[in-house]
């Protein structure tokens, strides 16, 4: 075992009165399975704030690189005694395949006396259920998750936030039963679970929530705008550009960066021209997000080329004129060579 990984771990561990040090947590990436166990005694002997300090910088750390790899570390703390650190564990395992996880988050779904861990759960098996869809898990987990979603999600008696997060995870699935529990958390009473059925149309991605989510870009509370704005980018709405443009001056800046973020998703000649305006403003972050947009549209764009190049051309011709169709208020319809691209028209002004 490398000296080096147990000088970081103690580095990490030493300052517990804020976050540990990100700089020696780093250090910890991809451990050998001696230094897994070497972690895994010291951590036994911490307190369950040091554990939760580490583990959610670990946490926080991985996701903004994809570089950096602590699978193997949280393993062995699925089972700790403190709830938090079990909810790390599980969202610090979000981009492990291993089909061993399968039961493990079903378990934790159906039982764990911690809300958040359930709730945590129920997320991660969406994630799964994605992977069965795509072939890279077993196909006999998929009725095993679909069910205990589900079953969550009708269950009246659990804490809405896990039920909210079951429709979430369970939204990939496009059957008539799943669109009948988005449509009745679309009537909850409570604002949470109506914030949950926009995602979850969304991700469900069906044309039949078109309406719904072109009208929920404009509802008063910021937080069901936010996901009306993913839904309009995942559903690649191109009725929704000019709202999308707009909602960059929307007063909650989470809402700006989702508008950006899903008019780099919708693509199109008239949302590259208005992300490239906002590409050149003054406010930092949101030049950054425009910018990043546009990435995605020249990602998008190059993928496309490269079908065509394979021969796709006549398929895909008839998909994106599918798409323009789908826009029949035309006002968004990019195809006008003549089309004005100034401020004015695109609503920068």
């Amino acid at each position: 075992m490398s000296d080096d990984f147990k000088r970081a771990l103690d580095a990490a561990l030493t300052d517990m009165g804020s976050l540990p040090a990100t700089g020696a947590v780093t250090l910890l990436t991809s451990p050998s399975k001696e230094e897994v166990a070497y972690f895994t005694e010291r951590l036994r002997g911490e307190t369950a704030e040091h554990k939760r300090s580490l583990f959610e910088t670990m946490v926080s750390l991985a996701e903004g690189s994809f570089e950096l790899d602590f699978t193997d570390l949280y393993w062995p703390f699925l089972h700790d005694p403190d709830a938090e650190v079990r909810r790390h564990a599980i969202e610090g395992l979000w981009e492990d395949e291993r089909a061993d996880l399968v039961p493990e988050m079903l378990a934790f779904l159906a039982s764990d006396p911690a809300v958040p861990v359930r709730a945590a759960a129920a997320l991660s098996l969406g994630r799964l259920l994605w992977l069965v869809e795509c072939d890279e898990l077993p196909m006999r987990f998929g009725g095993l998750i679909e069910a205990a979603l589900r079953q969550a999600f009708d269950n009246l008696s659990e804490d809405i936030e896990v039920r909210r997060r079951a429709l979430e995870a369970i939204a990939y699935v496009n059957e008539d039963w799943v669109r009948a529990m988005i449509d009745r958390a679309y009537q909850h009473d409570d604002e949470r679970m109506r914030v949950s059925a926009v995602f979850a149309m969304g991700r469900n991605a069906d044309q039949f929530w078109t309406e719904t989510v072109l009208s929920e870009l404009e509802n008063e509370a910021a937080a069901i705008r936010f996901e009306a704005a993913r839904a309009a980018g995942e559903m690649q709405l191109r009725r929704s550009v000019s709202t999308l443009i707009r909602m960059v001056e929307d007063p909650d800046a989470e809402v700006q960066q989702m508008a950006l973020w899903a008019l780099g998703q919708v693509g199109g000649r008239r949302a590259r021209a208005a992300l490239e305006r906002f590409a050149e403003s003054e406010d930092e972050a949101v030049s950054e997000a425009a910018s990043e947009a546009l990435e995605e549209i020249e990602f998008s764009d190059f993928q496309f080329d490269l079908m065509a190049v394979e021969g796709a051309e006549e398929s895909l011709g008839e998909f994106y004129l599918g798409e323009d169709e789908e826009a029949d208020d035309g006002d968004d319809v990019d195809d006008d060579e003549d089309e004005d691209w100034s401020d004015d028209a695109l609503g920068l002004n």
